[in-house]
């Protein structure tokens, strides 16, 4: 069986964060010979992603610096302090999908353009695990495709292009992207992973400690 062709996808990297209560900017910090950022980034760029947005805020010029013989578009969030969902929709208003629909050879995938979002405390999500989740969106109908692991929710998150002005209309109050989870049950396609790397995060320093050890 002919395989589909991979539509546009954009990687978006939620990087602003203030790492509260990791004491210090863990996007900064050393892993696998890198910093924990430099490593997701990578993973990332090596994917199969059209391209890959890193949303800063929090450090901004100090990771500009790791960044910056990376093949990356950087999207400065000033208002990094209001929380996630903010820096979530600073990087949906720069994912040009009208552009990139445009950019689209095969018409019958034009519809088929998406986003995906990741986070920066999360160097285990490997990119054959990124690209699997690629694969499984390339292959189905739904819009919103995400891994899981024991029934629990992971990253990456694929979002189809539609859901773009969805999610740059929640506030403060709407529960923030994993609203849409509820709102549109019927369009998720869930990925079964056997690991738990698309659920583990760095928010804490013992969290870093271990993640240092299994690395």
């Amino acid at each position: 069986m002919r395989k589909k062709p991979i539509p546009s996808i954009t990687g978006i990297l939620l990087a602003a964060g203030l790492s509260t209560r990791m004491g210090f900017p863990k996007q900064l910090l050393s892993y696998c010979g890198k910093t924990i950022i430099g490593t997701v980034v990578d993973n990332m760029l090596n994917s199969k992603f059209s391209e890959v947005l890193v949303v800063v805020g929090f450090c901004a010029p100090e990771i500009d610096y790791v960044l910056e013989e990376k093949n990356v578009r950087i999207i400065n969030n000033e208002d990094f302090r209001e929380g996630m969902l903010n820096s979530v929709q600073k990087g949906v208003r720069s994912f040009d999908f009208n552009t990139r629909r445009r950019l689209m050879e095969d018409s019958t995938f034009n519809d088929r353009c998406a986003f995906s979002l990741m986070l920066v405390d999360q160097p285990f999500i490997t990119t054959d695990m990124i690209n699997r989740v690629i694969d499984a969106y390339t292959e189905t109908d739904k819009g919103i495709v995400l891994p899981s692991y024991c029934y629990r929710r992971g990253h990456p998150v694929i979002f189809n292009h539609k859901y773009a002005d969805e999610i740059l209309a929640l506030d403060a109050d709407s529960g923030g992207v994993r609203s849409l989870y509820r709102l549109y049950s019927n369009d998720i396609h869930y990925v079964p992973v056997e690991t738990d790397i698309v659920l583990r995060d760095i928010d804490y320093p013992e969290d870093y400690r271990k993640a240092v050890k299994r690395s």
